[in-house]
């Protein structure tokens, strides 16, 4: 899997993001002094230096831009110690905490992947911190998803929204409008069905991809069983689980969904020409649409996907990348006081400038029109944001999940062979960590 949540593209600082990237480099991408020999620039003479772990080693370019805003108040430097791959950069990082080496800095995922390293005791805590960067403008909200049990970790260095994407002038040419409920959803999609439009576009390259109707026809369905269900206190047997496969199914049955195609060439230049007019991904996939020659709030929108059930409320999948500090890192002081730092409003603007995604802050708005507007419409109507399942479920059950749910989605009648495999693999993994 490359460039999600956890390992985003680079343009989006993100992940996986997002949850895997290419290379079979089973150790740093560049020699740890050669990343900080690229990173110097402008530092002080009393600067101290904390190890930055991350997994896409072109970061390294981030470290350039952000290294001289944060010194000017940190007075630490970032030094990048890069890795091609997730398996070795996680194994590094997890080995660290053991010894007296451990990284200072390091990026991670939210939600579960999150949770077993506060369990552990390995993540420095950043609640008092946290009091001070919401009086200085962060918004309070952004710091749930790095919240357990009322202790506040780390820093949210990318935050992206999961959506569907539209083609504005499809819609306009067709006299259609972003769908505000389910049935004005189902009215869209077969609007443009009897014009001969397929209404949405879809990938099954990399196993990752399966995961994402799955989890929107949850949060839209029923939340709370989602929220049960990723850390196992609900089967995917359930029925209320097998309603929603059954309501996935049915828009397979009404030919809602366009040949799978690949979701790193083909399906942003296929929306743009009007082969479809729809497609489901992270806000970080707006830069595949503007290389595609489309035009954010002209020719590019957004809209969350409406409730399938009104008690479900309005709710949102969100994916957050963490920077976290070693409990245990010789620089833990001067590591907190980085991120920190780049908390700022300066280095923030330079991170959205750069990468994209939502701001962090109260007190900076999104140049990107579809983020704006994506981002009023999220805080005017009330959305709850939702972890991603590839974060909020154990990586060995989320990879397998995922690799069922394209099994579906190329076989939409085999959906409770899937739902029955997924389970008998949750019930192994429950039994052995419980």
């Amino acid at each position: 899997m490359k460039k999600i949540g956890s390992l985003l593209l680079v343009t989006t600082l993100l992940v996986g993001m997002t949850a895997c990237s290419g290379g079979n480099n089973e150790g740093p991408a560049t020699n740890p002094s050669d990343a900080a020999n690229s990173s110097n620039e402008p530092k002080t003479q009393d600067s101290v230096k904390a190890k930055f772990f991350y997994d896409n080693a072109a970061w390294t370019d981030y470290l350039k831009d952000i290294n001289p805003i944060t010194l000017k108040s940190s007075q630490t430097e970032m030094i990048g110690v890069p890795y091609n791959e997730p398996t070795s950069f996680q194994t590094a990082v997890r080995v660290g905490f053991t010894t007296n080496d451990a990284a200072d800095v390091f990026k991670w995922w939210n939600g579960f992947q999150m949770k077993e390293l506060v369990d552990a005791g390995y993540l420095a805590d950043m609640t008092e911190q946290w009091k001070e960067m919401e009086k200085d403008g962060v918004d309070p909200s952004m710091a749930n998803t790095l919240t357990f049990d009322g202790k506040t970790y780390g820093i949210p260095a990318g935050v992206h929204y999961w959506v569907m994407f539209y083609n504005k002038k499809v819609f306009n040419d067709n006299g259609l409008k972003a769908p505000r409920t389910w049935d004005e959803f189902l009215a869209v999609s077969d609007s443009l069905k009897e014009k001969g439009i397929t209404p949405i576009g879809t990938t099954v390259t990399d196993v990752w991809n399966g995961f994402i109707w799955f989890e929107e026809m949850m949060i839209h369905s029923n939340p709370d069983l989602y929220n049960k269900l990723v850390v196992g206190q609900a089967k995917y047997t359930d029925p209320g689980v097998v309603e929603v496969m059954k309501t996935w199914k049915s828009l397979y049955d009404k030919g809602y969904f366009a040949k799978p195609m690949d979701w790193n060439k083909e399906i942003a230049p296929a929306m743009a020409k009007g082969q479809f007019a729809m497609y489901m991904m992270g806000t970080w996939y707006s830069d595949y649409f503007k290389n595609a020659g489309m035009k954010p709030g002209e020719d590019l929108g957004t809209f969350v996907l409406p409730a399938i059930k009104p008690e479900a409320g309005n709710n949102v999948i969100s994916e957050v990348t963490p920077f976290l500090v070693s409990q245990n890192s010789k620089n833990k002081d001067n590591a907190i006081k980085a991120l920190v730092a780049l908390t700022k409003k300066e280095a923030n603007e330079k991170v959205l400038s750069l990468y994209g995604g939502v701001p962090i802050r109260k007190d900076i708005e999104s140049k990107d029109p579809v983020i704006k507007e994506l981002s009023d419409t999220i805080n005017q109507g009330g959305y709850k944001s939702i972890t991603r399942f590839w974060e909020a479920t154990p990586s060995e059950l989320s990879e397998y999940a995922s690799s069922e749910f394209v099994r579906f989605m190329l076989n939409p009648d085999q959906y409770m062979t899937v739902l029955e495999n997924i389970q008998k693999k949750a019930d192994k993994y429950w039994s052995e960590h419980n």
